[in-house]
């Protein structure tokens, strides 16, 4: 899942973070992280390292949050990603952790082409550009001007949604259909709805490839797990819900589900936004001030289902540069090999769907169904006749109750308003996650935000 903003990790949070743990007393401190996600893991790891004891507190009974890797009983030689796919070239921070753990990275870049259930367009390398002349003249033109906008005129782009904005550069209909098709696995939602400010640092402030560059070969879960190790197992406990938390003084209490309590110095907490308030949230005391519950009432997630489906063999053509992917107006929507450059029998071929055919497909009792329709897809849009289908895998991350959707989903006129006050620490309690990040939506930015935190204490 990918999104970006890319800028520097977050100094507004670090600012204000460090003025939260600056009076510390000299001890040996206790952080409770909570959230075993990338960004509490990558907080814990740091803070570990720099001798601080670490509880970290995972709801669920699986470690990662939205990295993860799967291996298909039928065929262990293979694996794809179900969550988290790209690591971009300037991510920094999970190419040193990457380094740091030995785990090697594998290209993960694609071609690609547009299917409308007709036609189709010609190929196109990675990162290659698939519009007019006249529009791409027209992008490079705002492109300039963007490197010199003031702070005002950034959030006057920010209340325009990228939809309008290509049209008001001169996008015909045609191109915008096509870009809403391939921007919008970008963001999770319709370019109709997503700001033009975040829409324009994810394709102007970042590499050619829009950092769909690598991934860890052998699964991104790789990092979580070579993280929890490096933790330490007996610092990190999973169905570990928090319920409460609790400040008085100088202490912060967890209270589980379950009744436990745990105790620390400070807190971090990655939780996604839809998680600190409401019934299935966390309960504060003292309370979180109303705007930022009010703020985090606001912030929607975006409706990514990945559906994973095995064949005994591919059936789709190798480009000559990258991958195999197409863009699709089908329900399939945007098809990949997950299995590109990996060696062994078979292939694995990876559907995702966004928005309302997330939830078509998602709302679909039969998953027999399901890989059926994505295999038809990309079988009409290769001209290719059959393919042996084994098995398929779903997860819609939308369904999720503790998330409700794949990452952030930034509105127009939200990113200026809605992050500042979501960042802004509570006693003890300080705030990280990918929602929060510049990188925000990709592994990067959950990693940024959780280390950024720990440096702060």
């Amino acid at each position: 899942m990918k999104s970006s903003k890319k800028r520097s990790p977050n100094p507004k949070l670090a600012a204000h973070n460090s003025r939260v743990g600056a009076s510390l007393p000299g001890k040996k401190h206790h952080c409770i992280v909570i959230g075993g996600g990338l960004a509490g893991l990558s907080a814990a790891y740091r803070l570990s390292k720099r001798k601080w004891n670490v509880t970290v507190l995972e709801a669920s009974a699986r470690l990662g949050g939205r990295v993860w890797s799967y291996r298909f009983p039928q065929n262990r030689h293979l694996v794809c990603e179900l969550g988290g796919e790209w690591i971009g070239a300037d991510h920094c921070a999970m190419r040193r952790l990457a380094a740091e753990f030995n785990l090697d990275l594998l290209k993960h870049e694609y071609s690609f082409f547009f299917w409308d259930g007709k036609n189709r367009s010609r190929t196109f390398q990675p990162g290659g550009w698939c519009f007019s002349r006249e529009a791409k003249e027209s992008f490079e033109v705002f492109a300039e001007k963007f490197k010199r906008y003031s702070r005002a005129e950034c959030k006057r782009l920010d209340q325009l949604d990228w939809w309008n904005h290509l049209r008001l550069m001169g996008f015909t209909h045609e191109e915008l259909l096509q870009r809403d098709l391939m921007d919008s696995t970008d963001f999770g939602e319709s370019i109709r709805l997503t700001s033009a400010y975040a829409a324009a640092t994810e394709y102007l402030e970042s590499d050619a490839s829009d950092e769909m560059d690598s991934k860890i070969v052998g699964g991104n879960s790789r990092l979580v797990e070579a993280l929890r190790r490096g933790i330490g197992n007996e610092h990190v406990r999973t169905d570990a819900r928090v319920k409460k938390v609790l400040q008085k003084g100088e202490r912060v209490t967890a209270v589980l589900a379950s009744g436990a309590r745990v105790s620390g110095d400070m807190c971090i907490c990655t939780v996604p936004a839809p998680c600190l308030y409401g019934p299935r949230g966390i309960e504060w005391e003292p309370p979180l001030p109303d705007k930022q519950r009010e703020t985090a009432k606001e912030l929607q997630y975006s409706r990514i289902m990945k559906s994973a489906v095995l064949y005994k063999k591919k059936f789709w053509p190798t480009p000559s540069c990258g991958g195999f992917s197409v863009f699709t107006s089908r329900v399939s929507d945007f098809c990949f090999d997950s299995t590109y450059l990996q060696e062994g029998n078979g292939a694995i071929l990876c559907s995702y769907a966004i928005g309302e055919k997330a939830d078509d497909l998602a709302a679909e009792p039969n998953k027999n169904d399901v890989m059926r329709w994505i295999t038809e897809d990309v079988l009409a849009a290769t001209s290719r006749k059959q393919a042996a289908r084994v098995a398929i895998k779903t997860q819609p991350w939308q369904n999720e109750p503790w998330i409700g959707g794949a990452y952030a989903f930034y509105l127009p006129g939200q990113w200026f308003r809605v992050r500042p006050i979501l960042q802004q620490p509570h006693g003890r309690v300080l705030f990280a996650g990918e929602h929060l990040a510049d990188w925000q939506g990709f592994m990067e930015g959950a990693v940024n935000t959780g280390e950024a935190a720990a440096d702060a204490l």
